[in-house]
């Protein structure tokens, strides 16, 4: 497709870059597609009517065809939606041209989401507190992940509104006979460690059983692949590797508060006993190396994260044996070399407390 529209890239000596090379675009028009949805970027409204026709024309060569009801032209200043994000230039006063381009999650898609939500809670009228938290947690994780690379703060924060107050109708429509002081009270609470956030709602009884809120999730821009690199490539292996272990350890932080993520992080974001990622399995618990009824105490030095079949594992075989806790504490010896930001905050914090102290 490229081809056929007369885009053509350039190899430029990049120092910044990890292979020492960039490639850009030295013609007026641009191709961005994912799967049978693409995208072309031209300088004008005629050259994009040029571009269409050359598309189609490419395409009937092949058996196929533009569908016109999805196909538009438009100016950047409407914006458009693809692939769930809207792409729209903006006026702003910190740009010469007085305009920006920003990303965000689009209109629909944050509907779609919505309704979502909405079907969750009409299913969930008498259902478990556990089982309402575990379904939301997979439906907020998996949405938010999607969306973390985009400008989406804003919309996280209105969306943890919308599901706050699901939950509050949730409670409601459960205990109609309480008032709203004993619903707030039983659910909600400064529930997730690491957070001094007083509206959390989880389930006070069982351990770690709380929402998770799209505003925790990070913001991360996307890398972008290089040009015609292809995972099929045989002397790429190195390279899709790097991609894979980054993105894996990106999902597996956005599974963590800040206090969990410190656990997470000095083991590398790795199960010590089947050396898998921790986001390779659905259910992840925290193990005491020495266990309680032998003096462990709820300290970092002494926590650790099992897959769930591990944790399993370790009690059956015995997690008092000295080989077994030799292996947790080996775990933990080898960190991230990249810590986020409430890491270093949370460590600065410490050595201020420490110094304090003496």
């Amino acid at each position: 497709m490229e081809d056929a529209l007369g885009i053509r890239y350039k190899r430029i000596i990049n120092c910044m870059t990890s292979s020492g090379e960039s490639w850009s675009n030295t013609s007026k028009r641009s191709l961005i597609r994912y799967a049978d949805d693409f995208v072309v970027l031209t300088e004008s409204k005629e050259d994009a009517m040029e571009a269409k026709a050359i598309l189609s024309e490419w395409l009937t060569e092949k058996g196929l065809e533009l569908s016109e009801e999805k196909t538009n032209v438009k100016h950047l200043t409407e914006g458009f939606d693809f692939l769930g994000w809207n792409f729209r230039k903006y006026q702003t006063t910190k740009r010469k041209s007085g305009l920006i381009t920003l990303i965000k999650p689009s209109k629909k898609n944050v509907q779609k989401f919505k309704d979502e939500l909405k079907k969750l809670f009409g299913t969930s009228k008498g259902v478990p507190t556990t089982k309402v938290i575990k379904d939301l947690n997979s439906k907020i994780r998996g949405w938010g992940n999607y969306h973390d690379g985009a400008v989406s703060k804003e919309i996280f924060s209105d969306l943890d509104n919308y599901i706050s107050w699901k939950l509050k109708r949730w409670g409601k429509r459960k205990h109609h006979n309480k008032s709203w002081e004993w619903i707030a009270d039983k659910y909600f609470g400064c529930l997730c460690p690491g957070r001094d956030d007083n509206w959390v709602f989880g389930d006070k009884s069982e351990k770690h059983a709380y929402v998770h809120k799209l505003r925790w999730i990070p913001i991360q821009r996307h890398t972008l692949v290089q040009h015609t690199f292809s995972p099929d490539d045989p002397t790429l292996v190195e390279y899709w590797e790097k991609r894979s272990l980054k993105q894996r350890k990106k999902t597996a932080k956005g599974r963590f508060t800040k206090g969990k993520d410190k656990i997470a992080n000095r083991q590398n974001y790795i199960c010590p006993v089947c050396n898998q990622p921790l986001e390779a399995f659905d259910e992840i618990h925290v193990h005491h190396i020495t266990p309680s009824h032998l003096g462990g105490k709820d300290t970092y030095d002494n926590m650790i994260y099992l897959h769930q079949d591990c944790h399993h594992s370790i009690h059956a075989l015995g997690a008092d044996l000295p080989d077994i806790q030799k292996m947790l504490k080996a775990g933990i010896t080898k960190p991230s070399k990249t810590r986020n930001k409430s890491q270093k905050v949370q460590n600065r914090k410490s050595r201020k407390r420490s110094s304090n102290d003496k």
